[in-house]
């Protein structure tokens, strides 16, 4: 769940940048058994489905721990290793590097190093897909989300549609298609925005960035202040105009009340190129995916204007073939428990499209250890 609080970091070991982020989850939707078999870390966008799984669903052998919350420190298997708690995709994927590379079981966090064993953490949820070349690790495919942008419009009565240029033109604060900049902010519709980013470990900023065309070097225009957002929070929308990535599956999840809602009164999702997020023939409380998320058997395709994307699991590559019974366990978790009938009714109540091809190894994309 989330909340629109601070948090304060330090003791916690939790990086000086987490003091001013805004909508931090907190922790009671958390694992409600300490003896689970299994631990997962990362994306803030799947943790709420998979507390559903984890916690009411097929998956109960799973202890899924949120990105952000309090305590800043958990323990993920009982008599483990202690360690940051790991804020997003990235840091996910690196803190199952760490307990999976023999040659480097460490985990690095606000200067901090914990040091992690192979039984520590078993899989990572990732938003993203990989950006290590390697095979060490796998992203295995788990269901299908779209990001636009959510924008706070408390007097307008249309929806904004955007095309990918001017998506890009925004957030780089650029003129051209339809987007004027004044004052150093940009324009479109009569509407002046103010962008915002994710964090810099979120999984939805940087899948963001690369369907939107833009290079760190082009948010250069947004004030550092304004890049440090938890994701998917109606918390960093508070002025008018305000703009920022939201995954569509969150918002869904969201409004039809499966997690706390953080969305307030002005907030509206963007349509882009004319796909819609959500579809419009559905309603609260059961919300459903719109065009934008494609086709539910078809990989999206990466690069400059695809704003569908599929989130994974990602599991240590052995895992495969693996007969030790923890790594069936995992192998399990993250494939055929996700095929079952409940386990699909839960992803498709989080906002999610499920996936023809969900966990199957032939989709997975190979990648390194990232710590």
């Amino acid at each position: 769940m989330k909340s629109t609080s601070f948090i304060k970091a330090g003791a916690t070991g939790l990086s000086a940048v987490a003091l001013v982020l805004l909508g931090l989850s907190a922790a009671s939707a958390e694992p409600t058994a300490a003896d689970r078999p299994l631990a997962a870390v990362g994306s803030d966008t799947t943790q709420d489905v998979w507390n559903g799984l984890s916690n009411s669903g097929p998956a109960r052998n799973v202890a899924s721990y949120n990105a952000f919350g309090t305590p800043g420190l958990i323990t993920p298997k009982a008599g483990g290793a202690e360690l940051a708690r790991p804020a997003g995709s990235g840091a996910g994927v690196k803190a199952l590097s760490a307990a999976h590379n023999a040659g480097k079981h460490t985990y690095v966090d606000g200067g901090t190093t914990y040091t992690l064993a192979e039984s520590d953490i078993d899989f990572a949820r990732s938003s993203s897909s990989p950006s290590v070349a390697g095979t060490e690790l796998t992203f295995l495919p788990f269901a299908r989300d779209a990001v636009t942008v959510a924008y706070k419009d408390s007097a307008g009565s249309t929806t904004l549609n955007l095309t990918s240029d001017q998506v890009k033109n925004i957030f780089s604060c650029t003129e051209g298609a339809g987007v004027t900049v004044i004052g150093g902010k940009p324009v479109v519709d009569g509407i002046t925005l103010t962008p915002k980013l994710p964090q810099a470990a979120s999984g939805t900023r940087s899948f963001f960035l690369k369907a939107a065309g833009i290079s760190a070097v082009d948010t250069s225009c947004i004030p550092a202040g304004e890049q440090i957002y938890a994701e998917n929070s109606g918390a960093a929308l508070v002025n008018e105009g305000d703009i920022i990535p939201f995954s569509a599956a969150q918002w869904i999840a969201q409004k039809n009340g499966v997690m706390d809602d953080t969305t307030g009164a002005g907030q509206k999702l963007a349509d882009i190129n004319s796909l819609k997020a959500i579809d419009p023939s559905s309603a609260v409380p059961a919300l459903k995916p719109g065009n934008l998320y494609g086709s539910a058997s078809t990989a999206p395709s990466s690069g400059f204007g695809t704003f569908a994307r599929d989130t994974y699991n990602v599991v240590a590559s052995d895992v495969k073939t693996s007969t030790e019974h923890k790594d069936v366990l995992v192998r399990n978790a993250v494939t055929r428990q996700l095929k079952t009938t409940a386990g699909k009714a839960i992803i498709s109540k989080y906002g999610f499209m499920n996936l023809s091809y969900v966990g199957d190894w032939d989709f997975g994309k190979p990648s390194g250890f990232t710590n």
